[in-house]
């Protein structure tokens, strides 16, 4: 009896487990449809609003007083206007663009995921970097647009930094090195040092973009031949018809002084 227990017992766990497994299958193969975020905010089946995160009424002493310009930087907060689950895709390189044109226009600098749900309205933070040295930092008083892609180095640029978890001011100097060709005494003025220089400066490299801190290197100068009549002939083509010219001649020498030998002979 006990046995048969044990037996029934086992292939009621097997059964559970193949029911769990199934049931896990069916999930996974339910995922959600992935769109951009361009393309749902086109299509209208959301609102959206996307601001800064610092915010300077409420300044805390452990953030830089201008606002923070990398990391997870800005806020975006989404409100679904449909009835079904979907994914919205957030591209590195991404624009973000202030409604103030005194403010920097953002890039996104780590892909996102985002899960749209049902009629339903969640906040969450993104990475990003600022894309103009001098112009201000954003705020939570600032609203942004999401944007088309970047230009292709500044996309190079913000995927390199999201496949290497670059998400610091060496990855924001690299970017301003490309979109303000700032030099290593402006970067200075915002933290740049000769270590961080050279990390910064080893980013472009591996990407092989033209900067300031990263300069073409100059071609060397071109030989520059005077324009001539003369045919330059092969030495060795030279060498070779003097020497079957002195076999001749040897040749017609000994020759002639045979000939004169057996004439004087005969003679």
């Amino acid at each position: 009896m006990k046995i048969q227990n044990s037996r029934g017992l086992v292939l009621l766990i097997c059964i559970l487990m193949n029911i769990h497994l199934s049931a896990k299958d069916s999930l996974s193969s339910k995922r959600p449809p992935e769109i951009t975020m361009k393309e749902a905010i086109d299509k209208g089946i959301l609102d959206y609003r996307i601001c800064g995160l610092f915010d300077p009424r409420n300044f805390d002493e452990v953030v830089d007083q201008d606002g923070v310009h990398f990391g997870k930087c800005m806020v975006i907060i989404l409100q679904s206007k449909i009835d079904s689950v979907i994914l919205l895709r957030l591209d590195a390189g991404t624009e973000l663009i202030p409604d103030d044109s005194s403010v920097q226009t953002m890039i996104i600098t780590h892909e996102a995921i985002l899960a749209l749900y049902p009629n339903q309205t969640y906040a969450t933070r993104l990475y990003a970097m600022c894309g103009q040295l001098h112009e201000k930092a954003p705020t939570a008083m600032h609203n942004f647009k999401v944007g088309e892609l970047a230009d292709s180095n500044i996309v190079k640029i913000a995927t390199y930094l999201n496949d290497n978890y670059i998400q610091n001011m060496i990855g924001q100097h690299a970017l301003w090195a490309c979109t303000d060709r700032a030099t290593f005494e402006e970067l200075k003025k915002y933290g740049a040092d000769s270590v961080s220089i050279a990390m910064t400066k080893n980013i472009l490299t591996n990407l092989k973009i033209e900067t300031e801190l990263t300069p073409k290197a100059p071609e060397p100068p071109k030989v520059m031949v005077e324009e001539t009549n003369e045919i330059l002939i092969n030495q060795y083509y030279v060498y070779g018809g003097l020497g079957l010219i002195l076999i001749l001649t040897t040749s017609l020498i000994v020759s002639i002084v045979k000939g004169k030998k057996k004439t004087d002979t005969i003679a």
